[in-house]
């Protein structure tokens, strides 16, 4: 089962303590998501991306918009020392703070936003484990390039 979040109870808003969870035998070879800007679309899809490749679903992406490459940033230990490399020096001096504190700060946000869910550094693994990740990058050198025009 695909572990998509936790149920929400439509009456109150508050979470019913229940997983919501999708059989990924109902999936089919073609999906849609509709919502308004900021509704949570590329949230749901990025979730349910990271459930199908835990279970060994193979997922082949193409992302014009740029939103999808995050899919790489797994952190699996969830450590500060993983999240170093990619602060941003300007966001941690306007914060008041350090690299390495603003590092800090970023993992355990991420530590507690994911034990909310029900998930921790043993998910992040599984996910890093269950697939080859490879990012291609058309006129890049920020992934793997690639020269479409040959």
């Amino acid at each position: 089962m695909l572990f998509l979040g936790k149920e929400l109870d439509l009456v109150s808003g508050r979470e019913t303590g229940q997983r919501l969870l999708y059989d990924p035998d109902d999936l089919t070879t073609h999906a849609v998501c509709f919502g308004m800007t900021g509704s949570g679309k590329t949230g749901l899809c990025l979730v349910l991306i990271e459930e199908v490749i835990r279970s060994g679903v193979p997922v082949f992406l193409v992302d014009p918009k740029g939103d999808l490459a995050n899919l790489l940033l797994t952190f699996p230990g969830l450590t500060p020392d993983e999240f170093l490399p990619w602060v941003d020096p300007a966001q941690a001096r306007a914060a008041g703070v350090t690299v390495e504190q603003f590092a800090a700060t970023t993992a355990t946000r991420w530590r507690e936003g994911l034990a909310a869910s029900g998930l921790g550094s043993d998910d992040m693994r599984a996910l890093r484990a269950a697939a080859e990740f490879t990012l291609y990058t058309p006129g890049s050198t920020a992934g793997t390039p690639l020269n479409v025009l040959g």
